[in-house]
């Protein structure tokens, strides 16, 4: 048994508010954004060290004042960063890692919104799926009183034909209905990374009112952005100061057994930064994406004050059309029977039937598709606040 399934069944233990974020937890997609942040984190501690030292050995045969002899030396050189160099690199290192976080946090809630999206469109169709049965069982019961009319001559076989036409056409949507079932829990299934039997989670919404637009993952990532462009800036300024190191040496000149000599010196090497052009153009590119990174900052939280607002539109909206629905259903139930009571004694058509039948379905499946709305639209919300997903 893989461990995104263990992780599914441990999660129905779980309280119902929990089992979301268990199940998500286990998400094979998501490994690879939880492996990207420890890449991160790792890397963070190299950055900002000091060059290696170098050592540095030579040797060679002396000729001339009628002497030979051998030299020979050694070199010990520590390189040394130009002034505020290793101080950008740790801060475009940090600035990584919460860029590593904040993708993991994107990672999650693309997901979250996903599956729930999927699971709102499952629980929509399957309620699709129960009125039409409904509607269908109320063209069998109609069925019957017209067979018994029928068979007394008192009706027609066009009304059974109609009857049976409509009873076609509710088979077939049934049968859509029951494929958006199982197409949207396939989905589900996927994205979990679990078997084609294993159970699912509940559906689970974020609450609008709960949103904070500051902490969204897009903002943080755009935050991020920001701090690393400003870590390369101060990189690309930091071109224009010298390089340096400084180094040790020693050399012997050995021209006999009676003639010797050491020779120990320091060394400090300085580079010459000529390129400013360049180094200036690094600078103004750096700071260019600072400001590009700010932009998405405001534009990132526009955009959530705009998904926010339509998730409470849609859910003011369900509201009202499933009150609607439940009202028409309430009449249709009282006059579908003294409707049919009429059809019996041959005072009504079946044609009235069949219109009060679809008006009474009409009105249910447009609060189910009100509510499949203000769902998905709260679905997508989890974009902005991901689950908190215990460690797999």
């Amino acid at each position: 048994m893989g461990r995104s399934m263990l992780l599914l069944l441990a999660s129905l233990a779980a309280p119902a508010a929990d089992q979301f974020a268990v199940a998500l937890a286990g998400s094979p997609a998501l490994a690879a954004a939880r492996a990207q942040v420890e890449a991160a984190e790792r890397g963070a501690a190299a950055a900002g060290v000091l060059p290696d030292p170098m050592l540095g050995v030579d040797g060679g045969r002396m000729h001339g004042m009628g002497e030979t002899g051998w030299m020979y030396g050694a070199m010990l050189e520590q390189p040394l960063p130009r002034w505020g160099e290793r101080d950008a690199q740790r801060a475009g290192a940090s600035a990584g890692v919460r860029g590593a976080r904040a993708a993991y946090r994107v990672a999650v809630g693309e997901h979250a919104a996903g599956i729930a999206a999927a699971a709102a469109e499952a629980a929509a169709a399957s309620a699709t799926a129960v009125v039409q049965r409904e509607a269908l069982g109320r063209i069998d019961a109609l069925r019957a009183v017209i067979d018994a009319r029928v068979a007394s001559g008192a009706a027609s076989s066009i009304e059974l034909l109609a009857i049976a036409s409509r009873r076609d056409a509710l088979e077939l949507s049934i049968a859509a209905a029951e494929r958006r079932v199982a197409d949207a829990q396939a989905e589900i299934r996927g994205r979990l990374g679990v078997p084609p039997d294993a159970p699912l989670p509940p559906l689970a919404l974020p609450d609008p009112a709960t949103i904070d637009i500051g902490r969204q993952p897009a903002a943080e990532s755009a935050r991020a952005a920001q701090d690393e462009a400003a870590a390369a800036a101060d990189a690309a300024g930091s071109r224009g100061r010298p390089e340096t190191s400084v180094g040790a040496r020693w050399e012997r000149e050995d021209a006999g057994l009676d003639s010797q000599s050491d020779k120990f010196s320091l060394e400090l090497t300085v580079s010459l930064p000529v390129w400013r052009g360049a180094y200036d153009a690094g600078v103004e590119a750096a700071r260019a994406r600072e400001r590009a990174a700010a932009h998405e900052i405001h534009a990132a939280a526009w955009m959530a004050r705009s998904r926010v607002e339509r998730a409470k539109r849609a859910d003011e909206q369900a509201g009202r059309a499933i009150a609607v629905a439940d009202a028409a259903r309430t009449r249709a139930a009282t006059a579908t029977e003294s409707v049919l009571q009429r059809v019996a004694s041959g005072s009504a058509s079946v044609t009235e039937v069949l219109d009060l039948l679809d008006r009474a379905a009409e009105a249910r499946e447009q609060a189910i598709e009100a509510r499949l709305l203000a769902d998905t639209a709260r679905a997508d919300l989890w974009r902005l606040a991901p689950p908190t997903l215990p460690e797999p």
